[in-house]
């Protein structure tokens, strides 16, 4: 009565609650998922889902279906592994997406040592906007995902298992030179002011005081006039463009460092606990992780117990406040 198709079928559309999002998943049309549906529920003699403009609603038939067959669903995967080592001559494919500042901190490290231990898994790590990672996991284009969980609102919390790691703290920097250099009396105000480099989208948390500070600048008349003045997900990237001006970018001191140390750029002497990234790993709640995934996790906290402990040592190099985690 049952093929393995229709069980990933009826899993696909009870853990994304729309068949179109289903659909995009399985990588078919949404016209061809609804006759596979349709099918199904034929033979069984009953629905599986209720329609609502909203999305989908499990029935009782449709739970029951779920709830015996995740096990089933569990052990072919786990089978498929097994074949795989067994075999030894398949690559698999480990697939991350993270926001930008993460992905070139905590990520990058941990994808880099997959590389000699585990020569067979192809790492994929994707890069973006923290925003557009809930989705990229809910839609199953990446097995994990690591974003900043100060946006992350229970709307896109649902159906995901979350865990945080450390705060990373950040800092604003500037060319050697930079009018701001040096200067110890100077507020947020003073500092949005000048031509700033952001990310697309921040968190409220962020979002806030500088707002707040970017309207005292213009009550003082002093103010760039296009805020942000560039907009860029890659921070490294900021950093390559404050030689060539005057302009003030917000990143990590992870990723700073390098640069920091090398004397290319100089931290501002202005830090609140906002001004850091909150990271936290997040995948689905119904979805076993196989040996490459579990590994990059193990890789990735203890990448993120290193950068607390270095973070901690630039904080009290660079003469910012003991707590500046």
């Amino acid at each position: 009565m049952f093929e393995v198709r229709d069980l990933r079928m009826v899993r696909a559309i009870q853990e994304h609650g729309s068949l179109v999002r289903a659909a995009r998943v399985l990588g078919i049309t949404q016209p061809a998922l609804t006759r596979q549906l349709a099918a199904l529920e034929a033979r069984l003699r009953g629905p599986l889902f209720e329609r609502s403009p909203r999305g989908v609603t499990m029935t009782d038939l449709g739970r029951a279906v779920v709830t015996d067959s995740v096990d089933i669903l569990d052990r072919l995967d786990r089978l498929g592994r097994h074949a795989s080592d067994a075999r030894g001559d398949q690559v698999r494919d480990l697939n991350i997406a993270a926001g930008a500042y993460i992905a070139e901190t905590l990520c990058i490290t941990a994808a880099s040592r997959m590389l000699s231990l585990y020569p067979q898994v192809r790492v994929r790590l994707v890069s973006s906007n923290w925003a557009e990672v809930p989705r990229a996991v809910h839609e199953r284009e990446a097995s994990l995902g690591l974003l900043d969980l100060r946006g992350f609102g229970p709307e896109m919390g649902e159906g995901l298992v979350v865990e945080p790691l450390q705060p990373q703290p950040g800092v604003f920097v500037v060319r050697p030179g930079h009018p701001l250099a040096g200067q110890r009396a100077i507020g947020l105000a003073d500092i949005v002011s000048f031509p700033f480099i952001l990310i697309g989208r921040i968190p409220t948390a962020v979002q806030a005081p500088i707002a707040a500070a970017r309207a005292e600048a213009r009550a003082a008349g002093r103010s760039h006039a296009a805020f942000p003045a560039l907009i860029h997900e890659s921070p490294t990237v900021a950093l390559r463009a404050l030689p060539h001006s005057d302009a003030v970018a917000a990143v990590t001191l992870a990723i700073a460092a390098p640069a920091l140390q090398a004397g290319e750029v100089v931290a501002l002497a202005w830090r609140e606990p906002w001004v850091s990234i909150h990271p936290g790993i997040v995948r689905l709640r119904n979805r076993a992780l196989g040996e490459a995934e579990e590994a990059f996790l193990d890789l990735l906290r203890t990448a993120d117990r290193e950068g607390e402990a270095a973070s901690l040592a630039l904080c009290e190099a660079l003469g910012l406040p003991a707590a500046c985690l």
